[in-house]
């Protein structure tokens, strides 16, 4: 309930500040209030991937709101140094970082300067000098917050010593570490010594912690069963998933594991619900590069191929696309295997392949729902291949002879390279 409420009260915040300095309308806010809700994002999540304000301009919102400075950590970040001079404690009590640092002055950035006491702690860790308060995004201080995370080791040794719910609480630390860092995939790789534990980041493995092997094996069940998983299955590959949530968002888990010399390698796919308030402006894209997709996906017709190695951000930039392309008159249809977000306003087909529901028969299926915009999650051939683009010329000509303004435009996130 506390939550719930603390949640309504920044709800309130936002609207009051973003009217108050004209940078929405009343009409635009009651739409996105509605929208967001049957989303289950945040207004200001709906506000973003809409493009209906920037995070610049929101954050320039609230300092004007506060009557202090706005600090953008995205432009200038502070090295792990700087952000530790501020005890670990203090960071958390207050949200606060070390912004940056002169001789006789700081500027520290948060995003609850009316916090009572922060002034006062500030001046009593930084003797002499004036500070000056300034406002950061939520999101931008959370980033900086994860320079303080101990290694993982560290906690699992911690964790060890108690010798109490040792499985389930190293995965919690695993789970609530990628998260912190927007890990894409997490992967569990058995060696001679211990177990490897990795997170995909930004398309990138990068080394996160070891587990001792002794207590892998109960990691690798708990993982099973909460997946419905067979935990007497050991030589064969299992597919299952997992849904929890964290930070009062909810989170899906796509299992996969398969059998290995030294033993079951687990990757789980971080599917977290952040991703749908997304747009294409957060995805780090050049001016240049952002303008030829929004030039492509205002053409009533035509394919967009996104390809990509793992991990490389290929459905973020698939659901951002279409959050921008999502409106009530539009009939967007999906075929994807597996459906890794669910999107208000979206028909999301996944593929069966046990009841015969392939990529082929569904998109054969969806040609014959009256579809404006098609995404084809994986073309996993070139059969398949050959009928997309023949749909899309097909249903191009279609709507010409019948002198109709509707189009059909396809989104497929990959293509077979043989």
């Amino acid at each position: 309930m506390e939550n719930k409420n603390k949640k309504n009260t920044e709800k309130e915040l936002i609207k009051k500040v973003l009217l108050a300095g004209s940078y929405v309308t009343k009409e635009d806010l009651a739409s996105a209030e509605k929208d967001s809700s049957r989303n289950n994002i945040s207004i200001l999540d709906y506000l973003f991937s809409n493009e209906v304000i920037t995070k610049d301009l929101f954050g320039q919102a609230m300092a004007e709101y506060y009557g202090i400075p706005y600090a953008d950590l995205n432009s200038h970040t502070p090295s792990t140094e700087q952000v530790m001079k501020i005890p670990l404690e203090l960071a958390n009590q207050y949200r606060a970082t070390l912004f940056s640092e002169k001789e006789k002055k700081i500027v520290v950035a948060t995003d609850q300067p009316s916090k009572k006491g922060l002034q006062a702690v500030l001046s009593q860790n930084f003797t002499g000098k004036k500070i000056q308060i300034a406002y950061s995004l939520t999101e931008d201080i959370d980033s900086v917050l994860v320079s303080y995370r101990k290694p993982l080791e560290t906690r699992f040794s911690k964790i060890i010593e108690t010798g109490e719910k040792i499985a389930p609480e190293i995965i919690d630390e695993i789970i609530d570490d990628s998260l912190a860092f927007r890990a894409s995939d997490i992967h569990f790789e058995p060696r001679k010594e211990n177990v490897a534990v990795r997170f995909r980041v930004d398309g990138l493995l990068r080394e996160a912690g070891n587990i001792p092997l002794k207590y892998y094996e109960n990691i690798l069940n708990r993982i099973k069963v909460q997946a419905k998983l067979r935990i007497d299955n050991h030589f064969s590959s299992q597919d299952g998933s997992i849904r929890m949530v964290k930070k009062g968002k909810e989170i899906d888990l796509r299992i996969s594991i398969v059998p290995t010399l030294r033993g079951e390698k687990i990757v789980i796919r971080v599917l977290a619900e952040y991703v749908k308030g997304f747009n294409l402006g957060d995805l780090g894209l050049s001016s240049q590069d952002q303008a030829i997709i929004d030039k492509g996906a205002k053409n009533p017709f035509g394919m967009i191929l996104v390809t990509g190695p793992t991990g490389s951000g290929k459905t973020t930039t698939l659901y951002a696309l279409l959050q921008k392309l999502n409106r009530p008159e539009v009939n967007i249809t999906t075929i994807e295997d597996p459906v890794e977000y669910q999107l208000m306003g979206l028909n999301q087909i996944q593929v069966n392949n046990e009841t015969g529901l392939t990529f082929t028969k569904g998109l054969r299926s969806i040609v014959r729902q009256d579809p404006d915009i098609i995404l084809v999650g994986e073309i996993i051939d070139k059969g398949l291949g050959k009928t997309v683009h023949f749909r899309a010329i097909k249903q191009f000509l279609k709507t010409v002879k019948q002198v109709s303004l509707k189009n059909i435009f396809f989104f497929v996130s990959r293509i077979p390279t043989n």
